[in-house]
């Protein structure tokens, strides 16, 4: 992986850079790995036992999950986008213009990371399994249908939310019409992606893509799966075309069951015409 240096570096009111969202970001992947480790590293079960986190511990992710959406390349050029007249700082320094150009974003983080983060914080979260191995990209929480809301601590509050955690597991948090009337799901709960819903997971998280998907060597999406149907439109490129829209319906897993950590690495073995017949 390699970042863009200066990426997340500001320039002060008195023109001085400064480095304070690059610490805060550092700060807050610090402790979220922490957390992700109880998640992921169960030596037996592919469902932690310690499922739902601690509220402590959903704070932190929240907090996490709300850097994770508001820092991303998709959200800068969707800002920028939307500017309407933008100053002319070409004839600035190269330093200092890379600075100035950050500025809009970094702010934009800074405004809105908190009431994004307890919005995150409130809603019921899925810990999920998929059966389908997954992909993730530079745009790694998919806002279902809204990527590029306006508005998106609306999007983030009426949007289903997938978050792929590594090539099987993934958190999902249902918006109020996927919750329906569905008590499990108006609480923190597991799901079980099966079939379908599996390569769904996988068109949503390529869709929101910027410029680049990554998946694990061992865990190819590819061989089973290829899109086939155009990705959330960027207007900055000058993409018109209707947004795929999405919905899913899936029952909460049974809190008496899990899986096997295994199956979080192992693959079944392909099924042979006569072994089908069977």
């Amino acid at each position: 992986m390699a970042a863009e240096t200066g990426y997340y570096w500001g320039i002060s009111a008195e023109g001085v850079p400064h480095h304070a969202v690059e610490e805060l970001f550092t700060s807050l992947e610090g402790q979220a790995e922490t957390v992700l480790k109880v998640l992921l590293n169960d030596p037996d079960w592919a469902f932690t036992p310690r499922w739902p986190l601690s509220p402590d511990q959903r704070h932190v992710l929240a907090w996490w999950m709300a850097a994770q959406i508001l820092r991303t390349t998709r959200q800068r050029k969707r800002l920028t986008h939307q500017q309407a007249e933008a100053p002319d700082i070409t004839s600035l320094p190269q330093e200092v213009h890379t600075l100035t150009q950050n500025n809009p974003h970094l702010r934009y983080i800074v405004e809105n990371i908190a009431t994004l983060a307890l919005l995150l914080e409130a809603r019921p979260w899925a810990l999920g399994f998929s059966d389908m191995c997954l992909l993730t990209s530079d745009t790694p929480v998919a806002i279902w249908n809204r990527p590029d809301d306006e508005d998106q601590l609306r999007a983030a509050a009426m949007s289903d939310i997938l978050l792929p955690l590594d090539p099987h597991r993934f958190l999902f948090l249902p918006s109020p019409a996927t919750r329906g009337t569905d008590r499990h799901k108006h609480v923190d709960h597991l799901m079980h992606a099966e079939g379908a819903i599996g390569f769904a997971l996988v068109e949503v998280a390529y869709d929101v893509a910027d410029q680049f998907v990554i998946h694990h060597p061992q865990h190819d999406p590819w061989k089973h799966w290829k899109p086939n149907s155009p990705s959330q439109p960027k207007p900055w490129e000058g993409q018109t075309h209707s947004a795929p829209q999405y919905i899913l319906k899936y029952a909460a897993f049974p809190p008496s069951l899990n899986i096997e950590r295994r199956w979080t690495v192992e693959h079944p073995p392909p099924r042979s015409p006569d072994a089908a017949h069977a």
